[in-house]
């Protein structure tokens, strides 16, 4: 049997990836509403949103062991980084839809 301490830390840790879970519906929802927003206007604050929705995404899924949903959103992230403006829906497009899945993909049950 585990000691008690290893069994809060994993007991934690498995609450912390419920939760982290059960808000990436609201993270892809949000994820597309900026992308129509930044595709319709390229408003610079619409435009910081979705990077900064990408980056902490690259930052976050990994430390939940979602590698393919960090993967993709440090993508989204490195070229917005790069300054590439949303209007530039030719670039962002499939980095954005590859995010979506990626959100759908860790979402889901199982």
């Amino acid at each position: 049997m585990p000691p008690a301490d290893e069994f809060d830390y994993e007991a934690r840790l498995a609450a912390l990836t419920r939760t982290y879970v059960a808000a990436l519906p609201e993270k892809r929802v949000d994820l597309e509403r900026l992308w129509a927003a930044c595709a319709d206007a390229a408003a610079d604050e619409t435009w910081q949103a979705l990077r900064t929705l990408a980056h902490r995404l690259s930052g976050s899924a990994p430390n939940y062991g979602f590698e393919a949903l960090g993967d993709a959103a440090r993508a989204l992230d490195a070229r917005l980084g790069s300054k590439t403006p949303c209007r530039d829906r030719a670039i962002l497009a499939p980095l954005v839809m590859a995010l979506r899945e990626a959100l759908t993909a860790a979402g889901r049950p199982g």
